[in-house]
């Protein structure tokens, strides 16, 4: 960036003085130029292009993670927040933060037939419901004991509203659940009232 802004300086001389020749930058300002590059440089660090990825911090519990390929969920728990994150490697395309006051995230859970179950948490935001779930095949399935977790992406205020994305994790294991989901931060979530939302995702 900085050599482009001194180049910059120099083409704009070139073009004001048509035909001449582009006088020599002076010292003063040359440094001018390099300690405003520097600015910029650190303008562009700041800006949030380079966040973080979606990973639970130091002070941070993990509720859920799994890589979906390239793509990465998290859930995180303090004692007084329920985070829900979504990105890459390189940063954090987006976060719902629920908390007492600013509730954006309710719980729920079905259970069938042979002992299967699963537990959900839903973050809203923008009339969008990110929806993540982990469950456990029973008896009645042909994977009986399996687990299979993932984040359904729902348009609209009700269950019934238009699936429009589902990524189901492709980990094995303890990945798969949600073991603190149990003890989730009290006043960062609501249980769910509207039954359409009481459903397997």
């Amino acid at each position: 960036m900085k050599t482009a802004i001194l180049k910059g300086a120099g083409l704009l001389l070139v073009m004001v003085g048509c035909e001449a020749e582009a006088p020599a930058i002076s010292r003063e300002t040359r440094a001018e130029l390099a300690r405003t590059a520097e600015r910029a440089d650190k303008v562009l660090e700041n800006s949030g292009a380079g966040a973080e990825a979606p990973a639970c911090r130091r002070n941070e519990r993990v509720i859920y993670a799994c890589n979906f390929g390239a793509r990465r969920v998290a859930v995180c728990a303090t004692d007084n927040r329920l985070s829900y994150r979504f990105g890459d490697a390189r940063r954090t395309d987006l976060e719902i933060d629920s908390r007492s006051g600013h509730v954006r995230a309710h719980t729920g859970g079905v259970v069938g037939g042979g002992g299967g179950s699963q537990e959900h948490i839903r973050f809203s935001n923008n009339g969008y419901q990110y929806i993540v779930h982990s469950m456990v095949a029973g008896a009645l399935t042909d994977a009986p004991g399996q687990r299979i977790s993932g984040v359904t992406v729902v348009r609209g205020e009700t269950g019934a509203s238009p699936i429009v994305r589902t990524l189901n994790c492709p980990s094995v294991g303890p990945a798969q659940s949600m073991d603190q989901f149990n003890a989730l931060p009290a006043g960062t979530f609501t249980p769910e009232t509207d039954e359409t939302w009481i459903a397997w995702w």
